[in-house]
């Protein structure tokens, strides 16, 4: 097998003896599992349309939008119940930020007066000191093209030191990871983004700065516990925090020992609830265990009102 390079497109017109009713195209629409299974994880967008079957090489970065699975953001909720896309994706994101509708007084009226002046065409009061887009697009062009940043001992220092750091608020068996590997790839890049944004050979101890407050930002808002109030990534890796995992263990364990006691293994979900809430375990936290339960396929339902492990 070998490669196979498109250097021109022809329109064949559809008339004639060849003529058909329908035409297809090959293009890609990017919905959810697309985006998910190809582009995220492999950085490949594969294709079977029209008697065309190929896999392509995509090799881009990827920035994302998403509306909240709820119509708004809960923020007693983690990152991964609020947006329907499964932990494995948003893991691959090295920044994720939440943007909320929080009324204010002063930026209410900052963005009233923008939207109203731009209707009135106050245009150039409204981009005044903007870069042009055409320039913007040359701008990261060369960027792309002729700089490429080397980290210098400075910088490296500082992102060990903080990666160390946040590591060593993990030592603790009942501690929660704060950063992973992953993360600190993810400081690699951003530090080299930000001296790639100057147009600069290498990458600074300021840069490295830059790219930690990033990723602070990114933890603070979007890995912290609602119920510990600490950093915990596994909110964004694995989608529970370790608060839930150990409620969760908890709970499946209590289910085991009400099967156990069945006589056909079958067990009343009122049942459960009431031994889960005797052992301290809230109703509500229950209930979307066990949906997420039944989602994930770990329990099922073989009749209306009972649940079994699988």
């Amino acid at each position: 097998m070998r490669p196979l390079r498109v250097v021109g497109v022809r329109v064949v017109p559809n008339d004639g003896e060849r003529r058909t009713e329908w035409v297809y195209d090959v293009t890609v629409e990017p919905y959810h599992n697309f985006i998910s299974h190809g582009l995220v994880l492999h950085n490949t967008v594969s294709i079977a349309k029209a008697g065309i079957v190929a896999t392509l090489n995509a090799r881009a970065s990827i920035l994302a939008a998403a509306n909240p699975a709820f119509g708004r953001y809960l923020r007693y909720r983690t990152i991964a119940e609020n947006i329907d896309l499964p932990a494995t994706i948003l893991s691959r994101f090295d920044l994720i930020f939440v943007i909320t509708d929080v009324p204010n007084a002063e930026e209410d009226r900052k963005l009233a007066a923008h939207v109203v002046g731009l209707h009135s065409g106050d245009y150039e009061v409204a981009f005044k000191g903007v870069i042009s887009p055409q320039l913007l697009r040359k701008y990261v062009a060369y960027a792309r093209k002729y700089v490429h940043p080397r980290l210098t001992e400075e910088a490296k220092r500082k992102i060990i030191e903080f990666y160390t750091e946040m590591r060593s608020k993990s030592e603790n068996p009942n501690s929660p990871i704060t950063i992973t590997p992953r993360q600190l790839e993810a400081l690699i890049r951003l530090a080299e983004a930000h001296a790639k944004m100057a147009l600069s050979s290498v990458v600074t101890e300021r840069d490295a700065e830059a790219a930690i407050e990033l990723m602070m930002y990114f933890l603070q808002s979007v890995g912290l516990d609602v119920e510990t109030e600490a950093i915990d990534i596994d909110i964004v890796m694995t989608g529970k925090p370790m608060s839930q995992r150990e409620k969760l263990v908890k709970l499946m364990e209590i289910l085991r020992e009400l099967e156990e006691r069945s006589r056909d293994g079958l067990v009343r979900v009122s049942e459960l609830m009431d031994e889960a809430t005797s052992q301290g375990l809230d109703k509500e936290f229950v209930e979307r265990a066990l949906d997420h339960l039944r989602r994930e396929g770990e329990i099922y339902e073989p009749k209306a009102g009972y649940i079994k492990r699988t």
